[in-house]
């Protein structure tokens, strides 16, 4: 009997600690894809990409977005869609074959079908458990989501007009756009940023690592972002952490 209550006490331990243990960058990202529109999924999408993401309970939420908006996905959507596809495909995760190849064979759009087939194939297929439709409940996760934004708002004093993230460095990872490094950080103490070699060769397709941004922060480090001039956005390269970073270029 002791020895079954105790196998009980530690399973329920063990569940309670892995429900708690989203850290900042993935609660940031499911936010985006429970409560954003298509520029947020997007966005989210595209960090989940870069970053190689592998939490599941992050990849549920893009699962469950993808299975839900696809059948009725208008142009504006395809994109977005397109962007949840590689995501999971590249996470290498078998438990997302049946979602992909819902999608894959679906009548929707042929670009659509087209990333969710290439996806497919990245996570292959396995007797692995099977993500299924509804076992993220989006509107629960936004609305309590919701609820507890405007909690805080009646309790919390005007804030400023300047946001400014609370995490330290050590949650930035390579992949992540500038804009989540300021999201998640806060303004840097200062920044500079200079040409690559590369912005001068003739067949740089795609236009990669035309230029490097350095985001000092003072007492914490740097991290350098290299600027993709095809779509215009800076990602994380490298993060130096360095409790002696003076701030200054």
């Amino acid at each position: 009997m002791r020895v079954l209550i105790l196998t009980m006490l530690m399973a329920f331990f063990a569940t309670t600690v892995h429900a708690g243990d989203i850290d900042v960058v993935d609660q940031r990202y499911i936010d985006q894809l429970t409560r954003g529109g298509n520029t947020s999924i997007k966005q989210a999408a595209k960090s989940i990409y870069n970053t190689g993401e592998s939490d599941t309970e992050v990849l549920d939420v893009a699962a469950e977005v993808l299975l839900q908006r696809y059948a009725k996905a208008g142009n504006s959507d395809i994109d977005t869609l397109a962007w949840v596809c590689r995501a999971l495909g590249n996470s290498g995760n078998s438990r997302y074959s049946s979602a992909l190849s819902e999608v894959a064979n679906s009548e929707a759009h042929k670009k659509l079908r087209k990333y969710a087939k290439k996806a497919l194939k990245q996570v292959g297929e396995s007797d692995k458990k099977q993500y299924t439709k509804g076992s993220v409940n989006l509107t629960a996760m936004r609305n309590s989501g919701q609820q507890s934004s405007q909690a805080k708002a009646k309790k919390a004093k005007p804030a400023p007009a300047k946001r400014t993230g609370t995490a330290g460095l050590d949650v930035i990872v390579a992949g992540m756009s500038m804009q989540e490094v300021y999201d998640l950080v806060g303004q840097p103490s200062a920044t500079t940023t200079h040409q690559t070699g590369k912005a001068w060769i003739p067949f740089n397709f795609g236009a990669k690592d035309l230029a490097r941004t350095l985001l000092l922060y003072k007492g914490q480090g740097r991290v350098v972002c290299s600027h993709d001039g095809y779509s215009s956005t800076s990602r994380v390269l490298e993060v130096i952490i360095d409790p002696e970073e003076t701030g200054y270029p």
